[in-house]
């Protein structure tokens, strides 16, 4: 934690508040009638504060706080009783406190929102019925007295009930809140927020979730027993009802009717929550019907909070008014010098040690081998590619060797600088030396971009803060380090990602997809950086289908498919190996074309269509024809665009620019990547939702429905009822293509339909899309194998990185060979267009 002068400042607000408020109190300036109702809002203060920052910082909603509130209150009643010292009842409520918020927390953990909700629930209501049955302690319904408590520190006794009572609740809340303020900027906060925020990425930099959610759970659950106890002094007298259910709802409102997370908020929602009773009186409503209306209403207009709101517009008043001369903000600097390209690597040596060494590696999900006998040396220095089609294993080969393989199952040996690797903690990792980015750039939304980096620390000093700032001058981030993830282009957190990865410098690092989704641009500053990465010691192992970029930094190569290694060695030699060819390319096998058809007119047409998401642009200046009764194979590798453009054929997208145009009434149906599936309904419902969302229903329904159960195979058609989970992936993608034929299409887009399925079961999906072909249907198939599409199709397009790199048609040996080059490095674009082929058909 590092105390600069204006976090000083602002952690002395609150004891200067609460030194000035307890001065008018001494002074008479607040009335005796009023005192009571001051301690009781600064002790209402505390709970809020624990309760919102519980939410606010690790999205944990609790309605077990007043079980913690009663806990402390009892604490105080029963140490008055036995001659207790105050700071023994604190300690001992404090603790309990501590210990069982972290039990709670730690169990939790492996829960959603709804059952930790549920399980805080359940704890207030053990704890309340121990109130009432416990009568020698708690004195059951009648409730107990809180006399006095004695400082064993000499600081005096405190009455119950008395004004030395609201003095200490006053001064208690006022230390609470000046402790808050650099707790909120400190790497506790940073990683509980991480934690939160995304919890598989948060494991990467050695967060573990459960054990801040643990920790969480402990502090929030000390301070609520903290301000039970100034509670049970400041009555004088404890009984259960003020620590009912409804209390636990009422403390959730009042956050966030203060802000859920922010300080200033929690004194807002104490403040509500102790007069509200006195407005209820005065409109002559219930409390809770009151209470509805308030929260109603800051939910519909007020959703962040009162506090947040108008931090918010006075922020926004003060950016109008003028400013001085010279005071404007200075213009972002441009991309540093550090980022530009350098000469490619030297090669590594291969007498350098040996960092890295699988044997015989394999992961299965239950019968899925998703990666299988997987072996590979890396050596210090060196940058190895891990190459191969959608589904080849590569992502789980990242996920072993960073430990988030889930509920895989691991089997062979890995060591890493000489130490097992498999039986250690995805947590543990990054102290071992690995770091790891993301394919798409998890970065963590609710953490500036200098916290993304910060938090891989445990206790931020001065030093880590030069650092960090250092290290985002490295990769161009300086200029918006204060700013959160959200306001950046995707080029921009995928920088952040790289930073929050080497933040430790680690000896391994990991890159997902590095290249994709940047422009030409930024994969080049990449690539220098990669290229200085090495230059500096670090190995690093790098995936992605970007092969041009890929291939410049790399080393070695490793290829894969089908979760098995089927080739290595350096970049030229494995792309020129037949089986790492045939993995991308595909092999025709003894499948034959469509027959021709002689339709012209066009279905679908797209003009100069592209797309983005946020600041990834997935496509680019697309101008496609899909005529009538042609099978239209788009090809290209992962992350090419063919499903962004399979949903803009569709309609269900709308490109962020160009146009697509129909010819009359043109009913296009689109069957997904990953099927996607109603798992739990029945074959026959799966088919009944689809016709009822395309408005079929009546005699048109069972009509529709007969025709496409004959579509289907026997085996198939004999378990209409059967869930649709219960199907193997072949028979599962036949009911994905049924689903979308019920509608009665004029086009039917299919998008990767062989993907994860047996050669057998594949050949058996093409066998019943080339019938629908025969049939004159207008099929649109998205294919990640480009001789497969070849070999079915009468027209072809070949997309690489978002752009329509070759269009022409199979069985013409110079479109094949230019297809070829456009599918690996998108070559140029071929003579043959949509037009050129028309006339031909």
């Amino acid at each position: 934690m590092v105390f600069n002068r204006s976090l000083l400042a602002r952690a002395a607000l609150g004891p200067a508040a609460g030194a000035l408020l307890m001065a008018f109190m001494a002074a008479g300036a607040i009335p005796a009638y009023q005192m009571y109702s001051v301690g009781l809002a600064a002790v209402y203060t505390i709970v809020v504060l624990s309760v919102g920052l519980l939410a606010g910082w690790s999205g944990i909603w609790s309605v077990g706080h007043p079980a913690f509130f009663a806990i402390g209150a009892y604490f105080a009643a029963y140490g008055s009783g036995h001659d207790w010292s105050l700071e023994a009842v604190v300690l001992g409520a404090v603790a309990t406190g501590a210990a069982l918020g972290a039990f709670l927390g730690y169990a939790g953990a492996r829960f959603s929102m709804l059952y930790i909700a549920l399980l805080t629930l359940a704890f207030t209501t053990v704890t309340l019925e121990l109130v009432n049955r416990w009568s020698g302690v708690t004195g059951g319904d009648q409730g107990v007295p809180v006399v006095q408590l004695r400082s064993a520190l000499g600081l005096g006794t405190v009455l119950g009930g008395g004004a030395g009572a609201q003095y200490l609740a006053v001064g208690a809340a006022a230390v609470v809140l000046a402790l808050a303020v650099p707790a909120a900027a400190s790497g506790l906060r940073m990683r509980l927020v991480a934690a939160k925020s995304h919890p598989l990425a948060a494991r990467t930099i050695g967060i573990a979730p459960e054990a801040q959610s643990s920790l969480s759970f402990a502090v929030s659950g000390a301070c609520t027993c903290f301000a039970g106890v100034l509670l049970g002094l400041l009555t004088g007298f404890v009984s259960p009802e003020p620590f009912s259910l409804a209390f636990g709802i009422s403390l959730i409102a009042a956050c966030v009717l203060g802000g859920v997370g922010t300080i200033v908020g929690a004194v807002a929602g104490g403040i509500y929550l102790t007069w509200n009773p006195s407005l209820s009186s005065a409109v002559g409503l219930p409390q809770p019907v009151v209470q509805g209306i308030v929260l109603i209403g800051v939910l519909l207009f007020l959703p962040g909070g009162a506090v947040p709101f108008l931090a918010k517009l006075a922020r926004s008043v003060l950016r109008r008014l003028p400013r001085r001369p010279g005071s404007e903000d200075p213009s972002p600097s441009p991309a540093p010098e550090d980022l530009a390209p350098v000469a490619p690597p030297p090669e590594a040596a291969d007498g350098d040690p040996v960092l890295l060494h699988l044997e015989h590696v394999s992961v299965s999900y239950g019968g899925l081998k998703a990666l299988e006998d997987a072996s590979l040396t890396l050596r210090q220095n060196e940058v190895l590619a891990v190459i191969g089609p959608n589904g080849a294993g590569k992502t789980t080969l990242l996920n072993v060797l960073s430990g988030l393989t889930g509920n895989g199952r691991v089997s062979g040996t890995a060591d890493f600088a000489g130490r097992p690797l498999l039986g250690a903690r995805a947590t543990a990792r990054r102290r071992l030396g690995i770091g790891r980015t993301f394919q798409h750039a998890e970065v963590f939304s609710e953490l500036t971009v200098a916290e993304n980096v910060l938090c891989t620390r445990r206790r931020i000093t001065a030093r880590h803060r030069t650092e960090v700032a250092r290290l985002l001058r490295s990769v161009g981030l300086t200029d918006v380090a204060d700013r959160r993830p959200a306001e950046l282009p995707f080029g921009l957190r995928k920088r952040l990602d790289l930073a929050r990865a080497l933040a430790e410098r680690p000896k391994l690092l990991i890159l997902d997809e590095p290249f994709g989704g940047l422009d030409t641009a930024e994969r080049a500053l990449l690539a220098g950086h990669i290229r200085r990465l090495h230059s500096e010691g670090t190995a690093v192992v790098v995936i992605d289908h970007v092969l041009d970029d890929l291939f410049s930094v790399a080393h070695r190569v490793l290829a894969f498919d089908f979760g098995r290694t089927i080739g290595e060695g350096t970049p030229d030699a494995v792309l020129q190996d037949p089986k790492v060819r045939s993995s991308y390319l595909g092999t025709v096998g003894g499948r034959s074309r469509p027959p021709e058809h002689t339709g012209e007119r066009s279905m679908v047409r797209l003009h100069g269509v592209g797309h983005a998401y946020g600041g990834v642009t997935a496509l680019r200046d697309i101008e496609l024809d899909v005529r009538q009764g042609v099978v239209l194979g788009i090809a290209g590798a992962n992350g090419a665009g063919k499903s962004t453009l399979a949903g803009i054929l569709h309609g269900s997208l709308a490109p962020s620019r160009g146009g697509r145009e129909t010819t009359g009434t043109v009913r296009t149906s689109l069957a997904p990547e990953g099927r996607a599936l109603f798992k739990t309904l029945s074959l026959r419902e799966n088919l009944d939702v689809a016709a009822y969302a395309a408005g079929i229903t009546g005699a048109s329904l069972r009509e529709r429905l007969e025709e496409t159960v004959q579509w289907l195979p026997p085996r198939l058609r004999d378990r209409m009822s059967a869930p649709a989970g219960a199907l193997s992936g072949g028979e599962q993608q036949m009911l994905a293509i049924a689903r979308a034929l019920i509608v009665g299409p004029d086009v039917l887009i299919v998008d990767e339909p062989a993907l994860g399925l047996a050669p057998a079961l594949v050949d058996e999906v093409y066998d019943r899309l080339a019938g629908l072909a025969r049939d004159g249907l207008t099929v649109v198939l998205l294919e990640q194998l480009l001789s497969r599409a070849m070999s079915v199709c009468h027209e072809v397009a070949v997309l690489h990185e978002g752009v329509v790199a070759a269009h022409g048609r199979p069985g013409d040996p110079a479109f094949e060979a230019l297809a070829e080059a456009a599918y690996f490095d998108g070559g140029p674009v071929a003579a043959t267009t949509p037009a050129a082929t028309a006339g031909t058909s």
